[in-house]
């Protein structure tokens, strides 16, 4: 019975072992038609057979003990690590935010400044050479130009030739006293009187011991009738000097033309020519004025009717036709007001309690506009004037100008809750805006370069 049992065993465990790769090495060699070997044997080589089973189970378990003592890795995402990526990217886009608040900040503010219009009705200003007065300057033109006349008038005449010249004295420091009627000559000879005494003081000496010739005109008359005297000489000689000391050391220079002189039947300038002549001042005058503006300085503003305007012409004009010239002369003098006074006395009416700062903000108005007059409608205009009194009449718009560099500096960095007491604090603005970027940021930039101010007047929309 136990043999039995030992071969149904071996035939099993041949069995099994038959059907595994590595035995089918192992067993090769064996030869299974000898049923005669030794169970000793056979139970030794099924023993050797076994042993790699032995080991690879014995592997298996020292795997399994390993398996069982090293942490293994979860199946899922444990919830800690998804915390950590949420505050990872939180904490990124905080760092972005902080950076374009930081690097990126800007600040645009819009202002709307002050902007008010003012009637002037005959508001009296005061102009003086001290102050409180406007100041003001006098400046004076010179002009003269041709008419083309036709003479009506005609007489016969007989006139003598007049004008004017300066007597000089080298002679000595003593005033030398030449009475009327004295005889003088030109270079070419002619002779003209004297029309009235004069004397003419002694000459002085300068630092460098040069004589400084005395000086004094006086008029002559042609010694002869007719137009041969009718001239510009330009050196005079007193005759009854001549051969003496004192001819060329008292001697006269023309001051003016010599002319007048006239005989026989000649044309004159009547009533009717005289009137044409006046209507056709109006256009000299304003010929004058132009050429006044022309040399105004920058800083001071000429008003058409703070002028004087005088005029001359040839009315005792003589001519031997009747198609003639005649010269028309005038003379403007004008008061020069300084701008930026008057711009301060008008705003300091318009505005009485102005402070300084505020009156700085105001934008020089356009003074051209106003219409101004004498107070005085008999005012004189002439260097001798020390203050006179004005009016001015018209529309005048002002406008403020908030200082934007002096208001950059107070906003920077400032909370934007705190901007609006800053343009409180200025008086010529109406209203104000602030926009910051990024949107979210409350505190403007501390960079000045970063703030930009726009102005606009409180009627712009």
């Amino acid at each position: 019975m136990n043999r039995k049992i030992l071969e149904d065993v071996k035939i099993n465990h041949i069995k099994k072992i038959i059907h595994t790769p590595q035995d089918d090495v192992g067993f090769k060699d064996v030869d299974n038609h000898n049923p005669t070997r030794s169970f000793d044997n056979l139970n030794q080589d099924q023993s050797s057979k076994y042993d790699f089973l032995n080991k690879k189970n014995n592997n298996t378990s020292i795997y399994n003990k390993r398996i069982s003592v090293t942490p293994q890795m979860p199946s899922g995402r444990r919830p800690f690590n998804r915390a950590i990526l949420f505050i990872f990217i939180i904490s990124f886009f905080v760092g972005v935010l902080y950076l374009l608040s930081t690097f990126f900040l800007m600040a645009k503010v819009t202002i709307v400044a002050k902007n008010n219009n003012f009637e002037l009705k005959h508001q009296k200003f005061n102009a003086g050479k001290m102050k409180p007065g406007v100041p003001f300057e006098l400046m004076i033109v010179s002009d003269s130009e041709y008419r083309d006349v036709v003479l009506t008038n005609a007489k016969e005449v007989s006139d003598k030739a007049k004008g004017d010249i300066t007597l000089y004295n080298e002679y000595n420091t003593k005033a030398q006293k030449i009475v009327a009627g004295t005889f003088v000559a030109d270079e070419k000879g002619k002779t003209y009187k004297t029309n009235t005494t004069v004397s003419i003081p002694g000459y002085t000496l300068d630092k460098s011991k040069n004589i400084i010739p005395g000086q004094i005109s006086v008029g002559v008359t042609a010694f002869l009738h007719g137009d041969a005297y009718n001239g510009n000489p330009e050196s005079f000689y007193i005759s009854s000097f001549k051969g003496t000391d004192k001819y060329k050391k008292i001697y006269g220079k023309a001051k003016t033309s010599i002319n007048g002189g006239m005989t026989g039947l000649v044309y004159l300038l009547g009533n009717e020519e005289k009137e044409d002549l006046l209507l056709k001042t109006a256009s000299f005058k304003e010929k004058l004025i132009r050429k006044l503006s022309a040399q105004v300085p920058a800083d001071y503003i000429l008003y058409p009717d703070a002028v004087s305007f005088s005029y001359e012409f040839g009315e005792n004009l003589l001519s031997k036709t009747p198609d003639a010239k005649i010269e028309m002369k005038g003379t403007l003098s004008a008061f020069l007001l300084k701008e930026n006074g008057l711009s301060d006395s008008i705003i300091s009416k318009l505005l009485p309690g102005i402070s300084s700062f505020e009156k700085s903000e105001i934008i020089g108005p356009n003074l051209s506009n106003l219409s101004f007059r004498f107070t005085d409608k008999s005012q004189m205009v002439n260097k001798d004037i020390e203050n006179f009194e004005f009016e001015l009449t018209g529309n005048l718009p002002l406008s403020w100008n908030p200082n934007v560099e002096l208001l950059k500096g107070l906003l920077v960095n400032k909370p934007k809750s705190e901007v609006s007491k800053i343009f409180k604090q200025d008086p010529g603005i109406v209203s104000a805006t602030v926009s910051i970027m990024p949107f979210w940021s409350k505190i403007l930039p501390k960079d000045i370069k970063n703030i930009n101010i726009i102005i606009k007047k409180f009627d712009e929309k």
